[in-house]
C-alpha cells in the first residue's frame, strides 16, 4: 500500500509560547485560555477577549495590545453576567408533536422542530456530541425553513450537486495553498490576497450530513409515536433513500519526526505534551482529554480509560492502557501526585490549535487524529508489536478496521528493519 508521507515544505523558525497568568506582561500575551471561561487571542497588534459559558453564545471584546488589564476587567463582568443568565435560564423542552389525522400525512411538520428534537433528546446521550452539534446547526441553515413535505428529490438532488461542489461552504484545505487563517492575517496586515479557493467538502462529510438527517427524523418520529401510522410514509421518502456519496479511500497520511518537530515549534507546552502523548498511547482525543490522574498506576506502568457514563454512547470502552517509558517521562513532567483531568483541553479546542500550527508550518494535510495511526504504525514498524498488542492500546475490536484504516508502515522503515536480521543474506539461498 502507497503510504502518504507528510515533510515540511520549509524551515520555519521556532516560536516561544507563553500562557499568560495573573500578572501578564501585556508584550508577552499569547493566544490561549487565561482563566476560567476566560480566552484572549493576539490578532495583530489588538488584543481579542472571548468569554463562553456553555450552553450560552460567546461573547467578544477587542482593545489595544497594551490594555490587556482593561480587557480583562471586562471579561470578569461580562462572565459573571453569563453565569447569571445561566443560572436563571429556564431549560428547553423538545417541541411536541403536531395532531395529525388518522390517513394524512406527517409533511407539515418543520425540518427545524425535527432538528431541534434530536438537540435535545438525543445529543446529551452521545459522549462526543460537538460534531454532530456543529453538522445540526448547517442543517438547519439549509432546511431548517421548510417542512418536511418539502425535502423532495428535486430539492435534495439540487442540494447534493451544490454541496459537493463546495458552493454550500468549503471543507478542509488539504493543499499548500492559502488557508482561513492565513487570509485572515494577510489581509489584517493589508496584503493584497489572490481570489479564495474553493476547497469541495469530502465525501464522508457529505455522508455525515445525511446519515444525521435521516437519525433526527426517526428519532423524532419514535420519540412522538409516529411510527404506527406514519412509518411507512417516511421510510418512502428520498431523504431516507437517497443514495450516499461514494466511500472515500483510508487517509494515509504519516508524520514523520521532522515533521512533528516542525509542529512542536508553533504549539504551547501543554499542547505539546497531548499531541506527544497521543502518539505515545494510540488513543482517541476524546480519550486523551477524559483521563485522570487518579486512574494512573505507577508501579504497574499503565493507566485506566473509563467508559463513559452509562447513558452516553462512545466507542471507548473501560480497559488499561500500557504507558510505555515516553508516556511515563511525560505524565511525570506534568507532575504527578495530582488530581482531576491530566489534560485540561476539550477535544475540538487541541484539534484547533494542532490544525492551525499545521498552516502555519504548511503541514496542510495534518489532522490531530493521525497522531493515532502514526501511534498504531510506529508500534508494529519499531516495536515489532503484534495485532493483537496493538489493540490493547488502541482498543480496537475490529481487526479489519485497525489494518484497514490505521496500520500504514512505511516501506523503508520494514526494509531497514529486516535489512538487520541475520538471515536477510540467506533469502535467495533459502528459495
Amino acid at each position: 500500500m502507497k503510504v502518504k508521507q507528510v515533510t515540511p515544505s520549509k524551515q520555519v523558525t521556532p516560536s516561544k509560547q507563553v500562557t499568560p497568568s495573573k500578572q501578564v506582561t501585556p508584550s508577552k500575551v499569547t493566544t490561549g485560555a487565561i482563566e476560567k471561561n476566560i480566552y484572549v487571542e493576539v490578532r495583530s497588534g489588538s488584543l481579542r477577549f472571548v468569554v463562553q459559558v456553555s450552553p450560552l453564545p460567546k461573547d467578544s471584546h477587542t482593545c489595544d495590545i497594551d490594555q490587556f488589564d482593561e480587557g480583562l476587567r471586562w471579561a470578569r463582568r461580562r462572565r459573571v453576567e453569563l453565569l447569571e443568565q445561566k443560572s436563571d435560564a429556564k431549560p428547553k423542552v423538545a417541541p411536541s408533536a403536531p395532531t395529525i389525522a388518522l390517513g394524512c400525512t406527517p409533511a407539515d411538520i418543520t425540518v427545524r422542530d425535527i432538528l431541534e428534537n434530536y438537540r435535545l433528546r438525543e445529543l446529551p446521550k452521545l459522549a462526543g456530541a460537538a460534531s454532530d452539534l456543529s453538522r445540526l446547526k448547517r442543517l438547519d441553515e439549509w432546511f431548517g425553513h421548510l417542512s418536511l413535505g418539502q425535502l423532495d428529490y428535486d430539492l435534495l438532488d439540487r442540494w447534493m450537486v451544490e454541496r459537493q461542489a463546495g458552493l454550500l461552504g468549503s471543507g478542509r484545505v488539504s493543499d499548500p495553498t492559502l488557508t482561513k487563517h492565513q487570509r485572515h492575517y494577510r489581509r489584517k496586515m493589508g496584503q493584497v490576497l489572490p481570489p479564495a479557493v474553493i476547497v469541495p467538502p469530502s465525501a464522508q462529510t457529505v455522508r455525515h450530513e445525511i446519515t444525521l438527517m435521516r437519525r433526527t427524523l426517526v428519532a423524532y418520529f419514535r420519540a412522538n409515536k409516529l411510527n404506527q401510522f406514519h412509518g411507512a410514509w417516511l421510510a418512502a421518502q428520498y431523504v431516507m433513500e437517497i443514495p450516499l456519496p461514494e466511500k472515500p479511500q483510508p487517509r494515509e497520511t504519516r508524520v514523520d519526526e521532522e515533521a512533528l518537530a516542525l509542529l512542536i515549534t508553533e504549539l504551547d507546552p501543554r499542547h505539546i505534551a497531548f499531541v506527544r502523548f497521543a502518539v505515545m498511547t494510540t488513543l482517541r482525543r476524546s480519550e486523551v482529554c477524559s483521563l485522570r490522574w487518579e486512574d494512573v498506576n505507577w508501579e504497574k506502568k499503565i493507566i485506566t480509560l473509563r467508559k463513559p457514563g452509562h447513558l452516553k454512547k462512545s466507542k471507548t470502552s473501560t480497559r488499561d492502557v500500557p504507558l510505555l517509558p515516553p508516556a511515563l517521562q511525560i505524565l511525570q513532567q506534568l507532575g504527578s501526585g495530582k488530581v482531576g483531568q491530566i489534560f485540561k483541553v476539550s477535544p475540538s479546542g487541541i484539534s484547533q490549535a494542532l490544525r492551525r500550527a499545521a498552516d502555519r508550518v504548511e503541514l496542510f494535510d495534518v489532522r490531530l487524529h493521525d497522531m493515532r495511526r502514526e501511534g498504531i504504525s510506529r508500534l508494529v514498524e519499531l516495536l515489532e508489536a503484534s495485532l493483537e498488542e496493538v489493540m490493547v492500546f488502541s482498543g480496537h475490536s475490529d481487526r479489519a478496521v485497525l489494518q484497514k484504516v490505521y496500520l500504514q508502515q512505511r516501506a523503508n522503515v520494514i526494509g531497514d528493519r529486516l535489512t538487520q536480521h541475520p538471515r536477510a543474506a540467506t533469502m535467495i539461498a533459502a528459495t
